[in-house]
């Protein structure tokens, strides 16, 4: 039982942790920055029906180099969260 009560408040702490880091993104600065680093190649009606989430892991994907992309993107963890949040909107 003990560690069924461990594994449950670990969850809930990363669950917590997301939806702060979710919630504290800045889509006005994801635009800027979209406009800045994707738009020569990508519009943001691409990452439609994406999640912030999925976004999230792919953009930090790019940034470490271990997914392919056409440039290699040097963004700050709360950048990405911000073109995350900015991508997943759609707008």
């Amino acid at each position: 039982m003990k560690i069924l009560r461990i594994l449950a408040v670990s969850v809930a702490a990363f669950a917590i942790a997301g939806f702060s880091t979710a919630a504290s993104a800045d889509a006005a600065a994801g635009k800027a920055k979209f406009t800045a680093a994707c738009a020569e190649c990508h519009e943001v009606a691409d990452f439609e029906g994406e999640s912030a989430a999925a976004l999230t892991d792919s953009l930090k994907k790019i940034v470490a180099g271990t997914q392919k992309h056409k440039q290699a993107l040097k963004l700050t963890d709360a950048e990405v969260a911000d073109l995350a949040a900015y991508m997943a909107a759609g707008k």
